[in-house]
């Protein structure tokens, strides 16, 4: 349940970018409601419509921050659309944003106490745009929540089961023996894939004698592997190595692992620890 806080904490993840005026409008609104509140900005970069890339994202981010911290999220090409607007506890902390699978991370990795659809207009701005959800209805609530809406969090809206809530088919890694079959979930800003593998999945990486992954569709193999970056020689070649994310990832020291090797999200893969 939520409580007061001195400074509550509200976090920003959106497609906005910096080049118009809507992520100081959103932070806008937040002040005149929470005007105590702190606002971090994840990103305002995720590319633009693109909900799997903002979800995963989100989703290595949020542990990082302090209990009923209030995500306001907003990755929306349905804005306007009779997607839902919702606000979910869980885990520690509260999202708000579209119904469109954002969360979908979140939903698999921590217990949802409780989602609402936020039809209560008491908790948005007066006048709610067709395209503008973000400034009109998620800051508004996520400013609320921060301020501490501690035994009504019911009053934002609808119940709903978090059951039903909208997810992206996020296929995570699967293992037999030493083979694993996943494919890659996201691509970071220095263009290293990030594989859909926890790292918690793969203890045995760096202390088996060989690996080998293959992206058989692209015709692409990769059997180094590095502890950090600057372990072994610039020599443009593609390597394995444990991202900060918790995932297997794979890089290319100082280049573009997705724009040398062509490889995109959702490629196939399938890694082979070999003992020693």
């Amino acid at each position: 349940m939520l409580q007061s806080h001195p400074h509550p904490v509200i976090a920003l993840l959106t497609d906005f970018g910096m080049g118009d005026g809507d992520v100081g409008v959103i932070k806008g609104v937040i002040a005149g409601i929470t005007p105590d509140a702190h606002i971090i900005d994840i990103t305002h970069d995720v590319a633009p419509q693109n909900i799997a890339s903002g979800g995963w994202i989100l989703a290595s981010a949020y542990r990082y921050f302090p209990r009923n911290t209030a995500f306001v999220c907003v990755v929306d090409p349905g804005v306007g659309s009779n997607r839902g607007a919702i606000a979910v506890h869980a885990g520690d902390w509260f999202f708000v944003g579209p119904d469109n699978g954002l969360f979908s991370y979140i939903l698999s990795e921590q217990v949802a106490h409780a989602a609402v659809l936020l039809s209560n207009p008491a908790y948005h701005l007066p006048h709610v745009s067709s395209t503008f959800h973000g400034r009109d209805i998620f800051a508004p609530v996520g400013a609320y929540l921060a301020r501490g809406l501690s035994n009504t969090f019911g009053e934002l809206g609808t119940p709903v089961d978090p059951t039903s809530l909208q997810r992206l088919n996020v296929t995570l890694a699967t293992r037999q023996g030493n083979n694993i079959d996943a494919s890659i979930v996201h691509i970071d800003n220095f263009g290293n894939l990030i594989t859909g593998i926890p790292l918690t999945l793969v203890p045995d990486l760096f202390t088996g004698a060989k690996i080998r992954l293959v992206f058989s569709k692209d015709g692409v193999v990769i059997e180094q592997r590095r502890r950090f970056f600057a372990d072994g020689p610039d020599d443009g070649q593609a390597f394995m190595y444990g991202d900060s994310s918790g995932y297997a990832g794979i890089a290319i020291r100082n280049g573009n692992a997705a724009q040398t090797l062509g490889i995109e999200v959702g490629a196939k893969l399938a890694l082979t620890i070999i003992e020693k």
